[in-house]
Formats: structure tokens, sequence, C-alpha cells
């Protein structure tokens, strides 16, 4: 089911559940810039058919939600996601994000702990910057060479009409996967041919960049953060090393850290059973604790 909630600024967020309403809700939380159908259909699907009602939606300035002036940090799409919960009449939800999405969600269980159930980081940090040839503040590891290779390709030769601009996001979501998943060029193709048709000129993914910049970084603030978290993480992550699924691992208290050899920043549609495993184990393992 698709529908919009407006947002207590009055932006519109564009939403697709899966499952029964009555089921425990998970909430997919994409990266920044990125929309929310990166997320795979098929785990979405997968989840729901464990017995979950599963929820994904665009950010603000991406896809079929709202526009912006981009003036905003992170903790603006942070209480963005907690008026998908309530807009969604839920109580609270196991909350899923993937790389800024995962900062996205630090936030939502720092500023309203009572929407959040449990945490699954993907490929994730506590610190990040908008510009990837700038070092995170807090020491940890830069993004690795491709990923700078590739911001330098962009900047000294911006793709100009649709076409290269098509062909420059393929090619950045292989870069994203890594060097040692199979690249499958035609899902990825119908995926980035569908985000087109989805956006609404002008592009204004972009401000998540700035929102990043703005957010301080979040190392001293989650030791304060008391929910079960599963951090998962790719060990050819190219653009937040394995290092930053560690500090969050050492930095949140009911933390536990699984990494996973080969995987780069993203995982293919293909690996959706492993990674629903993943969330569905932690996710059982958290509702029981919980009901001791």
């Amino acid at each position: 089911m698709k529908r919009s909630i407006t947002t207590r600024d009055g932006s519109r967020l564009w939403t697709e559940t899966f499952g029964h309403p009555a089921d425990p809700a998970i909430l997919l939380v994409m990266g920044g810039t990125a929309q929310g159908i990166v997320w795979p259909e098929v785990l979405c699907e997968l989840l729901a058919a464990d017995g979950f009602f599963v929820v994904r939606y665009d950010h603000r300035d991406t896809g079929k939600s709202s526009k912006s002036d981009g003036d905003y940090d992170l903790s603006v799409l942070a209480a963005d996601a907690a008026d998908v919960v309530g807009g969604l009449g839920l109580a609270a939800a196991h909350v899923v994000g993937q790389s800024v999405g995962g900062m996205v969600a630090q936030l939502l269980a720092l500023h309203r702990p009572e929407l959040v159930r449990s945490l699954v980081l993907l490929s994730s940090s506590p610190d990040a910057n908008g510009d990837v040839r700038v070092p995170p503040r807090t020491g940890l590891p830069g993004p690795r060479q491709p990923m700078l290779d590739r911001a330098a390709r962009l900047a000294a030769s911006p793709p100009a009409g649709a076409r290269e601009q098509f062909t420059a996001a393929v090619d950045g979501w292989q870069v994203l996967l890594g060097p040692t998943v199979a690249f499958d060029r035609p899902y990825w193709e119908a995926l980035v041919q569908r985000m087109m048709r989805r956006s609404v000129a002008p592009d204004t993914a972009g401000h998540h960049l700035g929102a990043l910049d703005r957010t301080p970084p979040l190392t001293a603030r989650i030791g304060a953060l008391d929910v079960p978290t599963l951090v998962v993480h790719g060990e050819q992550d190219p653009v937040f090393p394995l290092e930053h699924g560690r500090q969050l691992y050492r930095a949140i208290l009911r933390a536990r850290l699984w990494s996973i050899a080969g995987m780069g920043h993203i995982f293919p549609p293909h690996w959706s059973s492993t990674i629903r495993s993943l969330i569905v184990d932690h996710v059982r393992a958290a509702r029981l604790r919980r009901s001791r």
C-alpha cells in the first residue's frame, strides 16, 4: 500500500507498506540522497512473509516526497522518520538504517526512544561528511580509493545530459557494491530508470550532503542509547571502512557486530534472504528479551 504522510512542518513523504498493520513494524530508512525504492522489494516481501509490517519511504528531497530549501541537518530527517511512524498509526518500530539512514536511525533512537524497539545499522557510521574527499572529524578512516576516484571523475567531468547522468548513476551503484560482488547491470539500470522517472525536477537530493556537514559527530552521544542494536558491515565497504562499524559496536552499549566478507557499502538484491535472516533473528531476540 502506498500513501503520503504529512510531517509536522508540512512536508509530504511518500511511503509504501508490506504486510499486515497489526504485525510488529519494521521501518526501513534508506541512505542519503537515495530513494526508498532502493530497498529491494524482495527484502520487503520476505520480511512481511515472516510476520512483520514493513515500511519503506522516500526522505524529503528524494523521489516522490517534498522538496525543500535544504537548510537542515540529519535531525530533521530523524523527525521525518518519527512522523512516518506516527502517521501510519504505529506505536513503535524496529528501525533498519542503511548508511546515512543508519545515522538518521541513531538520531531517532536518541530523540524519540519510545518509537524504537531495536536498531539494525547497515554499513553505517557515527561520523561522516557530505564531501567524501574530506575525512571524518573523529579520526575514522575516510572512503577508499574507488570512491575518491569516482568523486574526482565527477568533479572533473560532471555528467551533462540525461544519458550521461543515467550512466554515472549506474556506475555509482557498481562502485558502492564493491569489487567482489557480481554486478547485475540490468537490475541496476532498471532501478535507476525508475528513480529518474520518480524524481520531481529539480533534483534536490544533494541537500542531504549539506545535512551531513551540519550534523556533529554522534560518537559521544550514542553511548546513551539503551536499545538492542545489530551493526552489520561489509569488510569491503568503500564509503565507510569496517572501522566505522566497529566504532558503532564499541560506542553503543547493547550492540553486536556482524561483518560480512566481500560486501561493499550496499548489498545486492540477491543477498536479500541473508539480510532478512540477520534482521529477523535480531528483532526476534530483542522481542524475547523485552518480554522477560
